[in-house]
């Protein structure tokens, strides 16, 4: 009679349920004007967990948000191997879409990325056209679960309580997509950033970090 391995049921656990409340940080200044160095997280692994919070804006209320970070995962051919057993990361790119439904200016400054902004008292002018450079932020997403049956506290054997994602340096690829102005709604920014690698970091660490608590 053959070996055999009794099935058992899988292990639930409601406290990893998610439901995040977020909200998005995006950083005044490049890289490390605007993200925290004072954790120990960064003391010991050079992680910066989010930003300074006198260098960053809220992005206030949103009508959509969410992330996907993609390694590229290709075989090695052979010519004497007839299945590939070894496989090379090519590539890996992180990006983040969010619809903006606040019109802070400063947000408007970096979607167009080209642009200068200038303060004029009470109001802000943005030029654009013509420049070499673009503007890269440093990008935070901060979400807390409010399931019921989230952890009352942090202790990640039981749960899930927070989710800080930290992008060290973003650019938005999407422009200023201003194709819908209709008095009778709410006008939505659909805008588009992508992380790009910190080349002065340890591998590993280029693009940004996921902490959970």
């Amino acid at each position: 009679m053959g070996a055999y391995k009794e099935v058992t049921a899988p292990t639930l656990v409601a406290g990893f349920l998610v439901q995040p409340e977020s909200r998005i940080l995006i950083g005044t200044g490049a890289l490390y004007a605007s993200l925290e160095t004072t954790s120990w997280t960064y003391a010991t692994y050079e992680a910066s967990i989010g930003l300074d919070g006198g260098s960053s804006f809220d992005v206030g209320l949103v009508d959509s948000l969410g992330y996907t970070h993609e390694p590229s995962i290709e075989p090695l051919d052979s010519a004497n191997v007839h299945d590939a057993s070894i496989y090379l990361v090519t590539g890996e790119e992180t990006s983040l879409e969010v619809g903006i439904k606040q019109f802070d200016t400063r947000t408007l400054e970096v979607a167009i990325s080209t642009g200068v902004m200038y303060s004029l008292g009470d109001e802000r002018l943005i030029t654009f056209g013509g420049a070499c450079n673009v503007k890269n932020r440093p990008l935070c997403i901060e979400s807390g679960n409010i399931a019921c049956d989230a952890p009352t506290s942090p202790n990640i054997t039981n749960g899930i309580t927070g989710i800080v994602l930290t992008l060290y340096d973003c650019v938005c690829t999407s422009g200023l997509p201003m194709d819908s102005m209709v008095a009778g709604e709410t006008t939505t920014l659909d805008l588009t950033f992508e992380a790009r690698p910190v080349l002065a970091r340890a591998r590993g660490n280029r693009l940004g970090n996921l902490y959970c608590y």
